[in-house]
């Protein structure tokens, strides 16, 4: 809250009443002073509660933060918050980026280039209290932040801080959506809110349908190459995959997350050995562009992963990263298009899943960027081992020999 400041003008007003009271020394003229006296203080420490200056809301953790009516300004903090403001088509009032936002290559960057020409609060993914401060926006949004940390940051810096849940689109699916909403009522966006919880839900609600009417053989499938903290190889996955889950495709590494983490909420990446892989041997491989420059060396042949049959059978295929600052969310929406038209013709023989995709970043973004998508991170082709599969060519795939 902002402090309406009439200490001088108060002051006067007493020192105006002392005087006169020096002159009236009658008891009712002293009481009406300290009548007068109370209704102004009362007054003057209400002002900055009236409706007019703000809002008071309540953020993903429960605290009341009060906002001011209209948003004119923010920053966005921690991971994937500026996505998520991306997703509200608000990053008109975005004042300031953390450091590393100036050289990220992610989708939401694509859409909206101009947010890396803004300068910066902090080197890195970190923030400069004082840089925040002296930055003066009307809100500071971030994510995976304690609200202890959000409590001292508003102290510090004189703004109102809100916490967002980030949530997934699995068990914590209803998070993300709570954050849309709240997105929405701060922005008076509610209908820009609904719109992407609405498209979000149908989008896993049709895959989900269609894979359940599919007619081929379940297959066994394996995720690698998941970035977490920077990118990492082949034996760094997602035991909760969402495509996977949406498509009801067998994971391999399914439960190994509940076995690491034990009671931690949902799921998280984890690495295994090598030798785990190939015991496992999946009918399908998919590899995560964010681990690229990773697994390709460590496929390049000789490779200890060479045994996998689905290097072998020529199963191994690409997809758009699932973390890099967090969740990619518009991502795993255009890789369950994919996965699906790939594993199950039967039930999506009629979704052109690049079409598909567009339309994905389309809603999410508000800009036609699939073509840089592709481009840059090469995703949605088959990955051939040339030292098994030297006899296959095409546009469509990508040689283990390959190095940018």
């Amino acid at each position: 809250m902002y402090k309406v400041d009439g200490s001088q003008a108060f002051g006067r007003f007493c020192r105006t009443l002392s005087d006169r009271a020096g002159q009236k020394q009658g008891a009712s003229w002293h009481l009406a002073i300290i009548m007068i006296m109370a209704v102004v203080v009362a007054s003057s420490c209400g002002s900055s509660r009236r409706p007019h200056e703000g809002r008071i809301i309540t953020d993903s953790t429960g605290r009341q933060v009060t906002v001011p009516d209209t948003v004119k300004s923010v920053i966005a903090l921690k991971s994937g918050t500026l996505r998520l403001v991306s997703y509200m088509k608000v990053t008109h009032l975005v004042s300031h980026i953390e450091g590393s936002e100036q050289r990220r290559n992610v989708l939401y960057l694509f859409a909206n280039p101009h947010l890396r020409e803004l300068p910066p609060i902090g080197a890195g993914n970190n923030y400069d209290t004082e840089l925040l401060a002296a930055a003066a926006p009307d809100l500071i949004l971030a994510t995976f932040m304690s609200p202890h940390e959000a409590d001292r940051l508003e102290q510090l810096t004189r703004r109102p801080v809100v916490l967002l849940e980030y949530g997934d689109l699995g068990e914590r699916r209803t998070k993300l959506f709570g954050t849309l909403t709240l997105l929405g009522t701060i922005f008076h966006r509610e209908e820009r809110a609904d719109t992407l919880i609405n498209y979000i839900e149908t989008t896993i609600n049709e895959c989900t349908r269609r894979a359940a009417a599919a007619t081929e053989k379940p297959c066994s499938a394996y995720i690698g190459g998941v970035a977490y903290n920077g990118a990492h190889g082949i034996t760094s996955t997602e035991p909760d995959y969402p495509p996977f889950a949406m498509l009801s495709v067998y994971n391999v590494a399914a439960g190994l997350g509940l076995r690491v983490n034990g009671d931690a909420p949902g799921h998280e990446v984890v690495f295994i050995d090598p030798e785990q892989l190939i015991q496992w041997n999946p009918d399908v491989l998919f590899l995560d562009a964010a681990g690229s420059r990773i697994w390709e060396e460590e496929l390049a042949a000789p490779s200890v992963f060479s045994p996998l049959k689905a290097l072998r059978e020529g199963r191994a295929y690409t997809v758009l990263p699932y973390n890099w600052n967090t969740t990619n969310y518009e991502n795993l929406l255009c890789n369950a298009w994919y996965i699906g038209s790939l594993l199950m013709p039967s039930a999506f023989g009629d979704v052109d899943a690049e079409q598909r995709g567009r339309e994905v970043m389309q809603l999410l973004y508000g800009a036609d960027i699939y073509d840089r998508a592709v481009d840059y991170y090469q995703p949605f082709r088959q990955y051939v081992d040339s030292s098994i599969h030297d006899d296959i060519s095409s546009a469509d795939t990508l040689s283990a020999t390959r190095h940018e």
